[in-house]
């Protein structure tokens, strides 16, 4: 591994962005950007919206991404959100939606805010399992729906209460080069009905949706802990930090 593209690990290598592999059917809103600009960004990527009497508007154009910018701007309280992936509406053939909002945390320096220390804390309060994201020591823990934080007073209520929370899976690490902030990956997969009313009237009927429904979220949740193995950190000249020899 060798060219300009690449700098090696070093004390002084600092990460000033990051990179991943986002598969089909995500879109890409940057952090810092007010509604109506990230609603036209979206936008752009998913083509023009389709015309009135289409059967595919204005409904299904607001289901496509409507809930889910909503939701991730409005949990943006800060401004620490570097980017959020939302899927591009329900998967096919289903009513399920996903985002994937990364973010940085910012540390206060004190003698007792050792990263490490915070990593570890949440092996222990959340069930964490330590990993490796990047080079960097991370941990990741998954909630189900019923565990699921639930959303603070900063959400848009016409916008997410349609959405149901399935699981939400949680990445946290430490960042290269930095030593007072954490970087989170946040996967967020929810369903666009109630999920207590899965439709048939029989019992089986029931039971059946939700067999096919929890084998989708675990399929997205691979996809995702798939994606995090193409994560990688830049320098401030768009190189790739590695940690293999360079020739």
């Amino acid at each position: 591994m060798s060219g300009p593209g690449y700098v090696g690990r070093t004390a002084g290598t600092v990460a000033a962005s990051y990179s991943i592999v986002v598969p089909p059917g995500f879109v890409r809103v940057p952090g810092g950007m007010d509604a109506p600009d990230a609603a036209a960004f979206v936008a752009e990527q998913l083509g023009d919206q389709p015309a009135p009497g289409t059967g595919t508007a204005p409904d299904d154009w607001r289901l496509r991404f409507g809930s889910a910018l909503g939701r991730a701007l409005a949990a943006d309280v800060n401004g620490r959100v570097l980017d959020s992936y939302l899927s591009a509406g329900p998967l096919p053939g289903t009513d399920i939606v996903c985002s994937i909002v990364v973010a940085s945390v910012p540390v206060t320096r004190t003698p007792h805010a050792d990263l490490d220390r915070l990593l570890l804390r949440r092996v222990a309060t959340h069930g964490a399992a330590p990993i490796v994201l990047a080079g960097d020591p991370a941990v990741v823990w998954t909630d189900l729906a019923a565990e699921a934080p639930a959303q603070d007073g900063h959400a848009v209520p016409d916008e997410v209460a349609d959405l149901t929370p399935l699981r939400r899976r949680t990445v946290l690490t430490r960042v290269a080069g930095h030593d007072d902030r954490l970087l989170t990956l946040v996967l967020t997969i929810g369903s666009a009905t109630d999920a207590s009313a899965a439709p048939g009237d029989a019992d089986a009927d029931t039971g059946s949706d939700i067999d096919a429904r929890t084998r989708i979220v675990d399929a997205v949740t691979d996809v995702f802990d798939a994606m995090l193995s193409t994560f990688r950190w830049r320098d401030a000249e768009g190189r790739l930090v590695t940690d293999r020899p360079l020739a």
